[in-house]
């Protein structure tokens, strides 16, 4: 049987093969995204609301000035001029009001406004007074305040205010920075009425033990201490929890944290609270000094002969949920709870409506 004869035919080359090969077909990528109109008002209200926004971070000069003042159509114009100062204007004259006392010596008055006013200085846009508002605007955009969240919040807090369901804790604090000093003693007045001063006289003769029988404090409160030590520069804000009130005495046992945390450990601040554990401590108190002695005691840092007298009614606020309690912490430290005021403001508020 003869044997099969080698082929003396040259492969072929894989160029050639991979040349030779039918072109494969590829598919067209497919768009993901279509390209959608803008809608201007919605761009409008995020430029001038998003801590995102362009606006924040361009130099402002930039955008307003003399030349983008001159593109706007004169219905733009005259609708922006509303808002500007009547110094803004060509031909201002600054003249003194009637009712200042150099007017009678002088004779001028203010003259009227004009109705219609053409001609806009245009170096307003550079006045400093102009920047610095323009500024302030990109910062209050930058810091959120121009959000809605924000607004929110300031509507909630405007209500609470207005209502009497929120306190302004700051407003007690600058007026114990401003109004330190011991009370000046108060006479009756000579029509024998009750001044005000008595009344808040009146209403410091109540103690702590009476806002707790009264429902004013309430097991599961926190009070917080939050005191400055300005001349050690060592600012301490710290939390107790109520944890039961006498039934005969309305003594009030608190549970603390020793160290200088602010907070209280989770378990113990939840709806139902898990017995204290570890190194927290528990102590009975009848007043905010005793309570705020032994905040201040755990604290550790500013020694009791270092401690100048100050009001504990002002330096205490109590926390507390508003309606239903959250069924976990939503953060803060203190598992939800609301500020309601110092105990000060809360003592005023259960002497007038007792």
């Amino acid at each position: 049987m003869d044997r099969p004869r080698r082929t003396t035919r040259q492969p072929a080359r894989l160029i050639d093969i991979v040349t030779s090969s039918p072109p494969t077909t590829t598919r067209s990528k497919r768009k993901t995204t279509q390209d959608a109109p803008i809608d201007t008002a919605e761009q409008l209200h995020t430029l001038l609301t998003s801590p995102k926004s362009d606006l924040t971070t361009m130099e402002i000069s930039d955008l307003i000035n003399t030349a983008s003042w001159n593109m706007l159509s004169s219905d733009s114009q005259n609708m922006l001029k509303t808002l500007l100062p009547s110094t803004s204007f060509i031909g201002f004259n600054a003249v003194i009001g009637a009712d200042h006392p150099s007017a009678v010596d002088s004779g001028a008055m203010a003259e009227s406004t004009p109705s219609a006013i053409e001609v806009v200085d245009t170096a307003v846009f550079t006045d400093s007074h102009f920047l610095a508002a323009a500024h302030t605007l990109q910062d209050h955009i930058y810091s959120g305040w121009m959000s809605k969240s924000h607004a929110q919040k300031v509507a909630k807090y405007e209500e609470g205010i207005r209502n009497g369901t929120m306190a302004a804790p700051w407003k007690d604090e600058v007026w114990e920075r401003n109004n330190g000093g011991p009370r000046p003693v108060t006479m009756p007045t000579n029509n024998g009425t009750v001044s005000s001063s008595d009344r808040a006289g009146e209403a410091a003769e109540i103690k702590l033990v009476t806002l707790a029988q009264a429902g004013v404090l309430q097991v599961g409160d926190i009070i917080v201490l939050k005191r400055n030590f300005s001349a050690l520069d060592i600012l301490i804000e710290k939390d107790a929890i109520i944890q039961s009130i006498h039934p005969k005495t309305h003594t009030l046992t608190v549970l603390l944290e020793p160290g200088t945390s602010t907070h209280l450990p989770a378990p113990l601040l939840s709806p139902h609270p898990s017995p204290p554990t570890g190194l927290t401590q528990e102590a009975v108190i009848t007043s905010p000094t005793q309570l705020e002695t032994a905040l201040l005691d755990n604290d550790g840092r500013v020694e009791r002969g270092k401690r100048p007298n100050g009001n504990a009614w002002k330096s205490m606020t109590v926390w507390r949920w508003r309606g239903t309690a959250p069924w976990e912490d939503v953060g803060g430290g203190r598992w939800g709870r609301e500020n309601h005021g110092t105990l000060f403001y809360l003592r005023g508020t259960y002497y007038h409506e007792r």
